[in-house]
């Protein structure tokens, strides 16, 4: 159970798309740490499908109580995407040292590793708190880590969440929001537009003004984030009923990822004061925003002394990410968090999904000198 290799195998095998309960990872992270001689405690609850889903708090020791409160957190969440017809989905194979498989690489890969450098540890040597926090539904908005946050369940000084890059110690990271935007109109007969009010043309003035927005905010930059500002979505779109009929709704999908430091809301209003200037313009214009998400971004002080272990036991520079994490739901738990793993996103979220050989067994060393370095 202590090759990291064979404990990624283990966890490959295991489906756990996040419509699916994810009790099985978690039984057989629970197994391993085990043996390794940690402890464990459960916090699970139910989605809005009835389905069980488990976060999972361990630390070294055969002490069966915490007070939640630990000095270091290792970090990694055990739901994956679909992998649609993926034959080999979940099977690990090898091909020119690459791991393949669903999860592989996000993040079941580094999840091995933590499981691995569980084994590794030298319990006595210990003089500052450690855990190893496994979170549920991640991939649909951080679901877990936001339970762990409403409820109060534990704190942490400092955090390593699991993603994969390429062993870069990521110091910072943009944030995620989502928001349904719905346009109403008034059905009519297309032969006779006028008795009607097209909801889909609403919907394009409004687009029009977001693609402005989307502009505008290129001049609030953040320097190293790729691209420097944040970046605006319209990903999805639906509307009318027939093609002679005045359409009476659209509504659209509006994604925004804010740099670090900025309000993860200044783009709903700013879409909610473009609205205002349609309405202004034309009272009949009718559109409700509901706003689904809003998660910040994060970033981590250079003279941070987690970033400068981190830094010291990779050799890799520090690097920022566009893609959303768990970071900040660790900065609300009272956490300095950097992002790290093995594998690049590059190749997540497909079929082509795997993890460097190699990348397994380096993690596995940078996760122990972090250790050491930061809990004696």
């Amino acid at each position: 159970m202590s090759d990291v290799v064979e404990l990624l195998r283990g966890l490959v095998a295991i489906p756990s798309v996040s419509r699916e309960s994810n009790r099985g990872v978690i039984d057989f992270a629970k197994g391993a740490l085990a043996q390794a001689g940690w402890s464990f405690r459960e916090h699970g609850y139910r989605d809005p499908a009835g389905v069980e889903k488990v976060n999972l708090v361990a630390w070294p020791g055969n002490v069966t109580t915490s007070d939640g409160g630990f000095h270091l957190a290792l970090v990694c969440h055990t739901d994956t995407v679909p992998y649609g017809d993926w034959a080999e989905a979940t099977t690990l194979t090898e091909q020119r040292d690459n791991l393949h498989g669903c999860g592989a690489c996000d993040v079941k890969g580094y999840l091995a590793c933590l499981l691995a450098v569980a084994f590794q540890i030298d319990i006595a040597r210990l003089d500052k708190s450690l855990a190893i926090l496994l979170t549920a539904d991640e991939e649909i908005g951080c679901v877990g880590a936001r339970y762990l946050v409403e409820h109060e369940l534990l704190s942490a000084r400092y955090a390593i969440v699991g993603e994969p890059t390429s062993l870069r110690p990521v110091r910072a990271g943009k944030g995620y929001c989502l928001a349904e935007v719905i346009v109403t109109g008034r059905e009519a007969h297309s032969a006779f537009p006028e008795k009607g009010k097209s909801a889909i043309y609403g919907a394009a003035k409004l687009i029009v003004e977001i693609e402005r927005i989307a502009e505008r905010l290129k001049e609030l930059r953040a320097a190293g984030f790729d691209p420097p500002w944040t970046t605006v979505n319209i990903g999805e779109i639906q509307g009318g009923m027939a093609k002679n009929i005045v359409a009476p709704s659209c509504r659209f999908l509006l994604e925004w990822r804010p740099v670090a430091g900025q309000d993860p809301r200044l783009v709903a209003t700013l879409v909610e004061q473009a609205v205002a200037a349609l309405v202004a313009a034309d009272p009949a214009f009718e559109c409700e925003i509901k706003v689904l998400r809003t998660q910040e971004g994060f970033a981590l002080a250079e003279e941070s002394e987690l970033l400068r272990s981190m830094l010291r036991a990779s050799g890799n520079a520090a690097d920022s990410v566009a893609f959303g994490t768990e970071a900040p739901w660790m900065n609300r738990l009272g956490a300095e968090a950097v992002v790290f793993g093995p594998g690049s996103m590059l190749s997540a979220h497909s079929p082509r999904e795997f993890v460097p050989r190699d990348e397994l067994s380096r993690c596995v060393e940078i996760l122990g000198e972090v250790i050491c370095d930061l809990c004696g």
